[in-house]
């Protein structure tokens, strides 16, 4: 089987570390693709969650094998973001545009968006 989690908005909230936190669980059993698009491509920056009064979600345990990013490229290079500002290292991060993100979740078994 194979899910999809759909971040579009709201990258610096429960919201989103929610999304990360069932994706992240997901994992441990299924091939999961978490899309970032729109606002949600900040998640993927290298920001600070307790700063915020969250908890760290990037020590969820994650099976980095089953687990994709996939980023909107062009949302990705508009807001000016680059591989150096990710906290994403050591996992597999994919650009992609709308048409690659359409056939993700059209063959994903199950499709969550956040």
């Amino acid at each position: 089987m194979e899910a999809a989690v759909v971040l579009k908005s709201d990258p610096f909230s429960w919201k989103a570390i929610q999304a990360y936190k069932i994706a992240a669980a997901l994992s441990k059993r299924y091939k999961v693709y978490f899309v970032a698009i729109k606002e949600g491509v900040y998640f993927l920056t290298d920001w600070s969650p307790e700063g915020l009064g969250y908890e760290n979600f990037r020590n969820y345990e994650v099976n980095r094998d089953n687990l994709i990013f996939v980023v909107d490229r062009d949302d990705f290079e508009v807001r000016g973001l680059g591989h150096e500002n990710l906290w994403t290292e050591g996992f597999k991060l994919v650009e992609a545009d709308e048409r690659e993100i359409g056939k993700i979740l059209k063959r994903s078994t199950v499709v969550g968006v956040w």
